[in-house]
C-alpha cells in the first residue's frame, strides 16, 4: 500500500494516507495476494503466528487456522502443502491481524468447489467486522459476495454500482440455450434478431447453441418462428453479471459446457 503514486485525486484508509503516512496506515490494512511468498520451511501454525505478530489485535492463530479448514494440517510444513491449501493458508494470514480492512486478490483461485463455498462464508463472515475489498474475474463469485462492483477495463472505471443497479440497466437482455437436429452456424445464428453472440457446438447428432440477446422475448420469438433453426428444449435466462461485465467490455460470452465454437 502506497508503493505506487496516485495518477489524480486522493485515497484515505481509515482517515491516514497511504503515501505520507503508509507504516502507520499498514497496521490497519491487511491483504492476501494471489501469488503471496511464504516461508515453506515453516509449519501452517508458525506462519500464522508470524503474521500475527505484525498486527496490534491479532485474533488467535488456531482460531483462524480452523476459520478456513487447516486444523488438521496446522503442524503441516507450508512446502507439503497442495495448491488448494496453500490458497486457503494465504486467506488465513489475511484474517489473522484482524484489521479494519482485508483485501482479497482472487481468494478462491485454485479451490475446489466445498472449498470456495468454504471461503465465501469466511469471508462474509469477516465482512461483519470490517471493510473487506475483493479483485475477482468471476462474476459469480462478485454477484454472490459484494454489496457493490466496479467494473475496470485497461485500469479505467467504466461501471459501479449494486448487483441490482448494474443489471437494471439490462432489463429484457439475457440467455437462450437450446439443442437443434441441424449443424447450425453462429455467423447464422447471430442473424436472428436481438443476438449479440451465439455459440454452437456439435456433439453427435445434435447442436447445441447459446444465444446472449439485447432482447431475449424477441430472439426466443424468431427462433421459435425459424424452419431452419429447428429449435428444441428452449431455456431463458434473464442478464447475469457475467453478460454485463461482457457488454460493457465488448467480450464474448463463455461458456464451458457449451464448448469454445463460434
Amino acid at each position: 500500500m502506497g508503493a505506487r503514486t496516485l495518477d489524480k485525486g486522493g485515497i484515505e484508509v481509515c482517515g491516514l494516507s497511504p503515501v505520507r503516512q503508509r507504516a502507520e496506515c499498514a497496521r490497519h490494512v491487511s491483504l492476501q495476494p494471489q501469488g503471496s511468498s511464504l516461508f515453506r520451511h515453516l509449519t501452517v501454525l508458525e506462519s500464522v503466528e508470524l503474521w500475527a505478530s505484525f498486527y496490534p489485535g491479532p485474533r488467535p492463530a488456531d482460531e483462524v487456522i480452523a476459520m478456513v479448514g487447516l486444523d488438521d494440517k496446522r503442524r503441516a510444513l507450508v512446502r507439503t502443502l497442495s495448491g488448494g491449501q496453500l490458497q486457503r493458508l494465504r486467506l488465513a494470514l489475511a484474517l489473522v491481524g484482524d484489521t479494519e480492512v482485508v483485501a482479497f486478490d482472487e481468494p478462491t483461485v485454485g479451490l475446489d468447489p466445498l472449498a470456495r463455498e468454504r471461503t465465501w462464508d469466511v469471508i462474509r463472515q469477516r465482512a461483519g467486522r470490517g471493510a473487506v475489498l475483493m479483485a475477482t474475474q468471476m462474476m459469480d463469485e462478485a454477484e454472490a459476495l459484494c454489496e457493490r462492483i466496479v467494473i475496470l477495463d485497461a485500469g479505467r472505471v467504466i461501471a459501479e454500482g449494486t448487483v441490482g443497479e448494474l443489471l437494471d440497466g439490462y432489463a429484457g437482455q439475457g440467455s437462450l440455450s437450446f439443442t437443434t437436429p441441424v449443424l447450425a452456424s453462429p455467423a447464422v445464428l447471430q442473424e436472428l434478431p436481438g443476438v449479440l453472440w451465439a455459440s454452437a457446438r456439435r456433439v453427435g447428432e445434435t447442436t447445441s447453441v447459446r444465444l446472449v440477446s439485447a432482447d431475449v422475448a424477441r430472439t426466443r420469438a424468431a427462433v421459435l418462428g425459424s424452419q431452419s433453426v429447428r429449435a428444441e428444449r428452449i431455456r431463458t435466462a434473464g442478464p447475469s453479471l457475467a453478460d454485463v461485465f461482457l457488454r460493457l467490455v465488448g467480450g464474448e460470452p463463455a461458456d464451458p459446457a457449451l464448448g469454445e465454437t463460434r
